[in-house]
Parts: C-alpha cells; structure tokens; sequence
C-alpha cells in the first residue's frame, strides 16, 4: 500500500513482520520522496542508496475476528470459520535522503 509519510507518523500495515516489539527496520521500497524544493520520482522504486526510512515495531497484533459461513438450505450443511489476520504498527523514525 502506498501512504503519505513525513517523521514521527504510524502506520498500520496488514502483514507480519519479522521483528520483535522495540526493533528499528528499514523500509526500502521507496516510490516517491519531495521536499519544499524537489521531488525525487522512481520509476518504478528509488534505489536504496538515495532514500532512508527507519521505522520502529510499536505492537503486534490481529485483526478483528471475522466469520465467514457457509450455508445450503435444506442439506444440513453449515461451515463457519473465523478469519483473523496479523497487524504491526510502525513508528516512522526518520525520512533521509542522500544528495547526489
């Protein structure tokens, strides 16, 4: 998912990552950075070397149970199952980018 971020931001992002609760990752797939003065545009990413984003892990958790059911009428058939899906909440660190 693509979002609009600056420092200090949360993000709620639908999957699960490897790190523990307090760890700081990087995020390197980078579409777009702009400043006041410029705007760097990947096509279709910018590379690892020009853009740093550092992110803390805030919490892990799941999402809100949903049911999915299942049911014929008059065949006595019934299945319910419930789908809940991992969640993280990240801290934007800092946004740097390196001057060429």
């Amino acid at each position: 998912r693509s979002s609009d971020l600056t420092n200090e931001d949360l993000i709620l992002s639908h999957a699960d990552i490897d790190a523990k609760c307090g760890d700081k990752i990087r995020l390197e797939k980078v579409l777009l950075v702009g400043g006041d003065d410029f705007t760097l545009i990947g096509k279709p990413l910018l590379d690892r070397d020009h853009v740093r984003v550092e992110a803390t892990v805030i919490e892990k958790t799941e999402s809100c149970p949903k049911i999915h059911m299942r049911f014929w009428k008059r065949h006595r058939y019934q299945r319910k199952r419930i789908i809940v899906h991992p969640q993280t909440l990240l801290r934007i660190n800092t946004i740097d980018r390196k001057s060429t």
